[in-house]
């Protein structure tokens, strides 16, 4: 899954992206506590004090969500799988890896680490909070590290439900890996946990919300749709994953793509060739050299009293705004720098000039045909 977002910063060397969904998940949680958990829990004190109780508990979670992220990708490093970042986003964290774990034991490892992690930080909070307590610093105070504790426990606890790609279903994976000895067939069968776990929180949520707890059943609902799409997608990403083993960049593109002059106006763009072809998008060429993508999103942009006076170059996106890629690379890298593309699409160059294209479809396509013809690949030796 692609989000949308903005760069954060980077922590052990590892990017770390916010999602703008993660906004919305933001002020829930912060709603939630300055205005119904800490004034329950903690009496007596003013709306100002709630706030900031809930501000820091808030941010302090999420700071949780994302140690625990930082613990799947350090280990995931050390066992030599490239890490691209962490993303947080409106349901959680996710550390996103251009390859699958190599080992069973590495995949135990790595799923692993991020429960561990939560219980170390659920004990640590707990005991700033029994310490807080002793020295009389204040029961706000003690309060914020109390209910720090029991989030970490409570993530720890969650992550472990056995359903991929949570990481309780990655280490079930793992162990019917090592017993099978078949990754796909265990990828099988910790996504039918993973799909049935969420038809199990949608049920629940539903149940809730007729017993008079809205908020919590819709939110519960919605866990449950997300976790059995994500087991859905973690299953056709390995599958696709699979299929394009030692496939290139060059079996799958569309070669030779129609191209477009960096000096057409928009008006003939559009009249020309997006009213004539059912492409999203054009490479943008000069005399056989890449100068760059124009796309439809591109053109919707420009007003249309301005598409006679604007020309291809004034709106494109520049080769180097581009992810290019040599036609030997492997699909598996590929695919990794498509989903990071903006525009879902990848140009192949050979010595900076354009010999191909690459999108979803070319990359479904090629899945289909590798399926009609009972599994080959490039492997046999077919271009």
């Amino acid at each position: 899954m692609r989000m949308s977002g903005f760069r954060l910063g980077s922590v052990l060397g590892f990017e770390i992206r916010i999602d703008y969904s993660w906004f919305i998940i933001f002020f829930l949680v912060l709603w939630s506590l300055a205005a119904g958990f800490f004034p329950a829990s903690v009496p007596g004190f003013s709306g100002g004090v709630y706030l900031a109780m809930g501000t820091i508990a808030t941010l302090l979670f999420f700071v949780s969500l994302l140690a625990h992220e930082l613990s799947h990708s350090v280990v995931a490093r050390q066992k030599g799988i490239p890490v691209e970042g962490i993303t947080l986003f409106l349901f959680g964290g996710v550390a996103q890896t251009r390859m699958e774990a190599q080992e069973p034991k590495d995949e135990l490892m790595i799923a692993g680490a991020g429960p561990v992690a939560s219980v170390i930080l659920g004990f640590l909070f707990l005991a700033a909070a029994w310490l807080v307590g002793r020295l009389g610093m204040g029961e706000p105070v003690r309060a914020v590290a109390s209910y720090l504790g029991f989030i970490n426990f409570l993530l720890a606890a969650f992550n472990l439900l056995p359903g991929f790609p949570l990481d309780g279903g990655r280490l079930f994976r793992a162990l019917e890996w090592k017993r099978t000895g078949d990754l796909t067939k265990a990828t099988r069968r910790a996504t039918t946990g993973g799909r049935w776990l969420g038809y199990g929180l949608i049920g629940l949520g539903i149940l809730q919300t007729f017993a008079g707890a809205v908020l919590g059943g819709l939110w519960l609902v919605f866990i449950g749709w997300f976790l059995r799409n994500a087991a859905e997608m973690s299953l056709r990403q390995h599958l696709l994953g699979d299929v394009l083993e030692g496939v290139t960049a060059e079996d799958v593109m569309s070669p030779q793509p129609e191209t477009v002059d960096p000096e057409l106006s928009i008006q003939e763009l559009v009249d020309e060739h997006f009213l004539r072809r059912r492409y999203q998008s054009f490479p943008v060429t000069d005399r056989g050299r890449l100068e760059g993508l124009i796309t439809l999103e591109q053109v919707k942009r420009v007003p249309r009293d301005r598409w006679t006076a604007t020309a291809v170059r004034d709106v494109m996106a520049s080769d180097s705004q581009q992810i290019v890629v040599e036609p030997r690379e492997p699909m598996t890298e590929v695919l990794t720098k498509m989903r990071s593309s903006g525009t879902g699409r990848v140009l192949v160059t050979r010595d900076d000039r354009l010999v191909g294209i690459i999108s979803g479809s070319d990359v479904t396509n090629w899945a289909r045909r590798v399926h009609e013809l009972g599994g080959m690949s490039s492997r046999t030796g077919q271009g």
